[in-house]
């Protein structure tokens, strides 16, 4: 499979880039991360006068190849066979979230045998466990599931997911592959440990924490780490994203992270990018240190072992990871890059799926969630 990584600074960057391509070579898909300041209807616009298909969403940053860019549009290029993949993309709302996903986990079963998905989702406060939860339900097994949450700079306001088609701030946008014709593989890593005791979720909806222990969320995060009210709320949010995740502690014996992704003063809650259940028990976590970019790209080199080619690489790295090891994660980047030394888009999250290496594709925060691609 031929594939092609590049970055635009803007629209009309990325015009030029198309057309020198277009006359070297035909794509048929791409996939686009790029800041939410760039001009979304051209940019679709674009791809669609060259009849390449298209998903994308908006970004906390940028990923092409070793390097990681701010304010950029970030372009993979693949030919594709067009029988392969099915680009689908929907809108949902905070009460439809699982019915939209199911929707699409059943469209992406009916068009293959053995499907894997790639999913993009806009919106601040969507339940991403209901997002893993309706597609798993609609194929009606446990499907491969990797992707991530769109940003948008930090700047809290909206993110959006786009194909052809749509682009919305509460777009969900699936890449259905045929693994069958072609091999997907991914494996998700974090490296945050636990600090603490173990903490009990005793009241919560959905994806907002009402009550620890008893007491009201904000409150045990105010008298625990010692954040301000004061705070803005962007400096608020990248202070206990950074720092101080939930390490949700499954009866299988592995944790799932999951970083506070609004937080509300008046109701004392804490919004989770993922859903969270009463009685669910979590320890808190912090900043690990810098060692984890080693044992992170350690990690995957385990994976290129198993295997060893690919056409393409897609890594989907939190927001969080960012504000943790600053212009370091650069090097985390690079050192993943180097292991297949294939073309590589990626961005900056707000909340990735993957597999953490125990067989079930989850959501997770704070975590570096990477794909392969490999025609066969």
């Amino acid at each position: 499979m031929w594939t092609h990584s590049f970055l635009c600074r803007d629209a009309t960057e990325l015009e030029r880039a198309l057309e020198k391509v277009s006359a070297a070579a035909t794509p048929t898909l791409a996939m686009v991360f790029c800041s939410v300041q760039h001009d979304l209807d051209r940019i679709r616009a674009l791809f669609t006068e060259h009849d390449i298909d298209l998903i994308g969403c908006t970004t906390a940053g940028e990923i092409v190849d070793d390097c990681l860019y701010e304010d950029s549009i970030a372009v993979l290029l693949l030919d594709l066979a067009r029988d392969t993949y099915l680009v689908e993309t929907l809108e949902h709302q905070v009460d439809n979230v699982y019915e939209k996903a199911y929707a699409l986990g059943e469209r992406a079963k009916k068009q293959f045998k053995n499907p894997a998905l790639l999913i993009l989702s806009g919106g601040l406060t969507v339940n991403a466990e209901s997002i893993i939860n309706g597609l798993q339900d609609g194929a009606g097994e446990n499907l491969p599931i990797y992707g991530g949450l769109a940003g948008d700079d930090l700047e809290l306001k909206e993110t959006i997911a786009f194909s052809s088609k749509l682009a919305s701030g509460n777009g969900l946008a699936m890449l259905a592959i045929d693994t069958d014709k072609v091999l997907l593989k991914g494996l998700a890593i974090s490296g945050w440990k636990p600090v603490g005791g173990i903490n009990t979720i005793t009241k919560c909806e959905g994806n907002v924490i009402y009550e620890i222990n008893g007491e009201p969320a904000y409150d045990v995060f105010i008298r625990y780490f010692g954040f301000s009210e004061s705070q803005n709320k962007i400096d608020q949010l990248v202070t206990i994203q950074t720092n101080y995740p939930l390490q949700l502690l499954r009866k299988e014996g592995y944790s799932v992270l999951r970083s506070p992704m609004l937080v509300d003063k008046d109701s004392r809650s804490i919004t989770l990018a993922a859903g969270v259940e009463e009685g669910e028990q979590f320890c808190f976590s912090n900043s690990p240190g810098f060692e984890v970019i080693e044992q992170t790209i350690s990690e995957f080199s385990l994976l290129q072992k198993d295997f060893p080619e690919a056409d393409a690489l897609i890594l989907f790295s939190c927001k969080g990871r960012h504000g943790a090891f600053g212009p370091m994660l650069e090097d985390e980047v690079k050192g993943i890059h180097e292991q297949w030394a294939k073309p590589m888009v990626g961005l900056l999250t707000y909340g990735e799926f993957g597999d953490s290496g125990k067989g079930s594709c989850e959501f997770h925060n704070e975590t570096c969630s990477l794909v392969i691609l490999k025609e066969k």
